[in-house]
């Protein structure tokens, strides 16, 4: 559990660090004063782009993520959407992509938990959710590791099935 106001300044720390900014897979990063979220806009991995193409015959555009936080469950919050590259007569479009084994695709198949939700947060969008309910045990919440908290929990629920290599 992390407080909202640790979790805020953390976010802070966390887009000051170019951690993100630097990862090759990073083509935009924002962080919303007035949603309190960071989002980015992923290039696909070469395994997520084969896999699609493999599984769901579709071509990837990019991943769309977005890190917010749960006033519920008190935690950082990774929402996902993907977005696929299609032509229609001649026109290339990218739209929502909602595979129908995400966790199998995304290969966080029994590692994390997925759903599909309508955010309100963010104009009533749907993303789907890695569920935070077992964050706790996952990142590992002593007191003395409170500092780094969102940096552990970035490094599981961002880097540990996207990989990261700076740019």
């Amino acid at each position: 559990m992390i407080l909202y106001e640790e979790w805020r300044s953390q976010l802070d720390l966390l887009f000051n660090s170019n951690v993100l900014q630097s990862w090759a897979l990073c083509q935009e990063i924002h962080l919303d004063d007035k949603t309190n979220a960071l989002s980015l806009r992923l290039r696909p991995t070469h395994r997520l782009q084969e896999d699609t193409k493999r599984v769901e015959k579709k071509s990837l555009d990019h991943i769309q993520l977005c890190l917010t936080y749960s006033k519920i469950y008190n935690e950082p919050l990774l929402l996902l959407r993907i977005w696929e590259e299609k032509c229609t007569e001649n026109i290339l479009l990218t739209k929502l992509m909602f595979p129908a084994k995400v966790e199998s695709l995304l290969g966080v198949e029994g590692k994390f938990q997925l759903g599909l939700d309508t955010v309100i947060d963010l104009e009533n969008s749907l993303w789907y959710s890695f569920h935070p309910c077992d964050t706790p045990n996952i990142v590992g919440d002593l007191p003395e590791f409170k500092s780094t908290y969102l940096r552990r929990w970035v490094s599981i629920f961002v880097f540990s099935w996207l990989g990261y290599e700076g740019a």
